[in-house]
């Protein structure tokens, strides 16, 4: 038996490993719906991964008062 480790950095990092699995298990299996579900699936996951790898915003504002430095 083999217990596999990994060390995940961020939360990006983490659904694109579950994307990568959901990949490998829709290779490996035989059923069709099956194959097309955890291909859907492994999209979604790397659609979240993007979401995580964004920087965050920062909404910068123009001082009131009429101070335009």
């Amino acid at each position: 038996m083999s217990i596999g480790v990994f060390v995940v950095t961020s939360r990006g990092e983490e659904y694109r490993r579950r994307a990568r699995a959901c990949f490998d298990a829709a290779h490996s299996t035989q059923s069709e719906p099956m194959r097309a579900a955890l291909l859907r699936l492994a999209e979604d996951w790397l659609r979240i991964a993007e979401g995580w790898d964004d920087p965050p915003t920062v909404d910068r504002q123009q001082p009131k008062g009429g101070d335009k430095r």
